[in-house]
């Protein structure tokens, strides 16, 4: 096995679970497991997360659905981003449920899923500020007074997704969600009902809990992390990754010696630079280089030169460093750290991009 891997920590992967189920109170937690769970790997998380009784896992795509019932999943599946009229027929082959914000998509589902002799399960997205995905609310019921006419289709939720459910200022937030709640009185008072009403992510499950909702999606929590370090310490997260690899090289330079690609870092003094097998090909971002640190024996270096697309030089001086050391790019060593936070906010982003980014032929090592 490749000496670059991602240990992913079960236990704190249960351990967020049942904080955000606890935040949640009376509302169920729908996973999120889009974007390969953050970059911890779908199939296996999702596997980890039904075993916990997860019974509504959430996806961004229907092609992320479709590896999730090829894997053996038969639970329920919701995709989050509206559907096209390009894969309603993988809604109907892999019985998925469907976010809907196009008439004519749902009449084409209709037709898909009527031909195939079924019902599928969609849920109605209403466009409460955010302007990205959904209908404007004074479309839901005409939309909804058409919905249920239609062949082959239940229409099974209702949501909204938050600009800003993070921010301390709740201003926006309030105003979205009253929409929403309007919007849901209207629909009800109407005659129309849902099995699931959702519009709270991670943060919005920690600030607006009190809405009568009765599920959330979580993400970004269950991986351990939140939009700011704050927030994850106030929920008592547990990050579930640690990017590990080791030095396969050292090399001794001397003052002027240039090191790595594009000159753009020359050496003060005589040192020693560690190699180390991980790069931007892998996921470790290029601009990282002369920013963040790592871990060996317990102690921070610098990343130097500039990141290669498969290795990466570490500034180790003339300390006792040698091949084969373990070193940490993400995770604990000793008394120091160094977690998704830090090498966002060398990047000036947020701790999604971080995780999301790791590519695939780091392999997974679920302990």
């Amino acid at each position: 096995m490749r000496s670059t891997i991602a240990k992913i920590n079960v236990a704190n992967l249960k351990h967020n679970l049942q904080m955000m189920r606890q935040v949640a109170q009376k509302m169920e937690i729908m996973p999120v497991v889009k974007a390969d769970a953050y970059g911890h790997g779908i199939v296996e998380i999702s596997r980890i997360l039904r075993s916990e009784k997860a019974r509504i896992i959430g996806v961004a795509f229907a092609d992320e659905a479709v590896k999730l019932r090829e894997s053996g999943d038969t639970g329920e599946i919701f995709v989050l981003i509206p559907g096209t009229e390009y894969d309603t027929d993988l809604y109907c082959a892999y019985n998925l449920q469907a976010s809907v914000e196009d008439f004519d998509v749902l009449k084409k589902l209709s037709h898909e899923a009527h031909s195939r002799n079924m019902t599928i399960k969609t849920h109605l997205f209403i466009n409460t500020g955010m302007n990205r995905d959904g209908i404007k609310p004074e479309m839901a019921l005409d939309f909804m007074n058409r919905a249920v006419e239609l062949p082959g289709i239940d229409m099974f939720g209702i949501l909204t997704h938050l600009a800003g459910s993070e921010l301390e200022d709740r201003t926006f937030s309030d105003h979205q969600l009253d929409l929403f709640d309007s919007v849901l009185a209207e629909l009800q008072n109407a005659g129309h009902s849902f099995k699931y009403i959702h519009a709270l992510n991670s943060a919005g499950t920690l600030n607006f809990s009190d809405r009568p909702y009765n599920l959330a999606r979580c993400g970004i929590s269950l991986y351990g992390y939140m939009d700011y370090k704050q927030l994850s310490d106030k929920l008592n997260l547990k990050p579930i990754l640690e990017l590990v690899s080791k030095v396969i090289n050292i090399n001794t330079v001397d003052a002027g010696d240039t090191v790595g690609y594009s000159l753009n870092y020359i050496s003060d003094a005589k040192r020693r630079i560690a190699v180390v097998p991980l790069g931007y090909g892998d996921g470790y971002h290029r601009v990282l280089a002369n920013k963040a640190h790592c871990l060996i024996k317990g102690r921070k270096f610098p990343i130097v030169g500039t990141i290669c697309m498969d290795q990466c030089l570490i500034d180790i001086g003339d300390e006792n460093v040698h091949i084969g050391d373990d070193v940490v790019f993400i995770g604990n060593q000793g008394e120091e750290s160094v977690d998704a936070y830090d090498l966002a906010n060398a990047m000036g982003t947020i701790p999604y991009e971080i995780t999301t980014a790791l590519k695939w032929r780091i392999p997974r090592i679920y302990l």
